[in-house]
């Protein structure tokens, strides 16, 4: 089949719309030109798409010596943050610092750069991209355990670390289209503060995905309600059509094998997928996440270099580490992720440390949380008498963060 350089890039814009739907990806017409190995089963194609759309990403990067908010830089940064971490629009256009119509001139013309390599690539020089493709009968095919056990280890690398909230809202506009062509409506029911999840931001974004696409692709005129509750250590996560009948009754095993994937990726992760049942037929589901067991640190400081340090020093110890560049940032996340302890910068612009300090020991949403104070400046004697819980001269080594750390825990 030919087709033309235009149709090509409007075929690859239709992919990274329906990114995260497996099923889908698996008959686009795209799917056996960008992986042509004649090996993989459909299930297996559609993976290898997946990745592929996501890494080539990756190509736009500029690199580090490319000055910051470039139009090279703020293209690979628009499509890192809409469709790796599945920002909505309006957010990725304040965080690159775009207006609205602005961030659809970019978006398009990060889709043209990147269907320009894939054309190269796959059509222009198509034989460049098989070398390594093998025939059948050389190269056997994976199962689909073996695909996703494979999948899971990949993402297993990653921060395993979630907001289950943010991950949920953070889904809902990659389905906006299809959500408006079933006529179906999205009703929020979520806790402002709810405990972190243990699994991996990608992983729990591709579950809910698949969960949400069954319940579009069967339902019609009606609500989907996601609702959450924390039960001990364990996040429930409820996805409902309302009312029940508006589901297109459907055999229980039909829709099993439509999600049989995400409730292995799901098992994999120590999380379930269960159905909700209205009579004989299935109208929601139910997705349990093992909460986050390890201890939190907000990092505050404006410089990047610190941050990435203080990861580098404590995700190996198994502490999950956000960062916050603003005392404003700093205060948001304090509220809503809870931290165990607060490392803080006093430098820092508009409003400093000493400042952020007062507020989080005042507010009682925040005055419980231990804050470790990290500064050139050699205020140590001030700092505790103003609340601090402990007082770390810069450059801070790994092993000062760490004893600050365990004697915090130990107190």
């Amino acid at each position: 089949m030919t087709r033309s350089r235009a149709e090509f890039g409007r075929q690859v814009a239709d992919l990274y719309g329906y990114l995260y739907d497996l099923v889908y990806l698996r008959t686009h017409p795209l799917a056996e030109t960008l992986v042509p190995d004649p090996a993989l089963r459909r299930k297996e194609r559609a993976w290898q798409l997946h990745d592929l759309l996501l890494n080539v990403i990756q190509e736009l990067d500029p690199g580090p010596h490319s000055p910051a908010f470039s139009r090279e830089w703020r293209r690979h940064r628009l499509m890192v943050l809409r469709y790796v971490d599945g920002m909505d629009p309006q957010v990725v256009a304040r965080e690159i610092a775009v207006s609205r119509r602005q961030y659809y001139r970019e978006h398009d013309a990060a889709l043209e750069a990147i269907a320009d390599i894939l054309w190269d690539r796959y059509v222009v020089r198509p034989s460049t991209s098989q070398q390594t493709v093998k025939s059948v009968e050389e190269q056997p095919s994976l199962t689909d355990l073996e695909l996703l056990r494979l999948e899971a280890a990949r993402l297993a690398q990653a921060e395993r670390f979630a907001s289950a909230g943010e991950v949920v809202r953070g889904v809902l506009p990659l389905l906006e289209e299809r959500l408006r062509q079933r006529d179906l409506k999205v009703q929020l029911a979520l806790p402002e503060a709810l405990p972190g999840v243990s699994i991996d931001r990608g992983l729990l974004r591709q579950i809910l995905m698949g969960a949400l696409g069954c319940l579009i692709e069967r339902a019609s005129q009606a609500t989907i309600r996601l609702g959450a509750r924390s039960e001990g250590s364990v996040v429930c996560l409820s996805l409902t059509v309302e009312p029940p009948e508006a589901v297109q009754p459907t055999g229980q095993a039909d829709v099993r094998e439509r999600l049989s994937a995400f409730e292995e990726m799901a098992t994999l992760s120590g999380a379930h997928i269960l159905p909700i049942l209205s009579g004989q037929s299935i109208a929601g589901f139910e997705v349990q996440l093992p909460t986050n067991s390890h201890r939190t640190v907000l990092v505050v400081d404006d410089n990047e270099d610190v941050l990435e340090l203080f990861q580098r020093y404590l995700a190996p110890h198994q502490y999950r580490v956000v960062t916050a560049k603003t005392a404003e940032d700093a205060l948001d996340l304090a509220v809503r992720i809870r931290p165990d302890t607060i490392t803080l910068d006093l430098m820092m612009p508009e409003r400093d440390g000493w400042d952020l300090l007062q507020v989080l020991l005042t507010r009682p949403s925040t005055c419980h949380i231990p804050i470790i104070v990290c500064s050139v400046l050699k205020q140590k004697e001030l700092a505790l008498s103003l609340g601090a819980a402990a007082f770390l001269k810069k450059p801070v080594t790994e092993q000062d963060l760490l004893s600050a750390l365990e004697a915090l825990e130990e107190t």
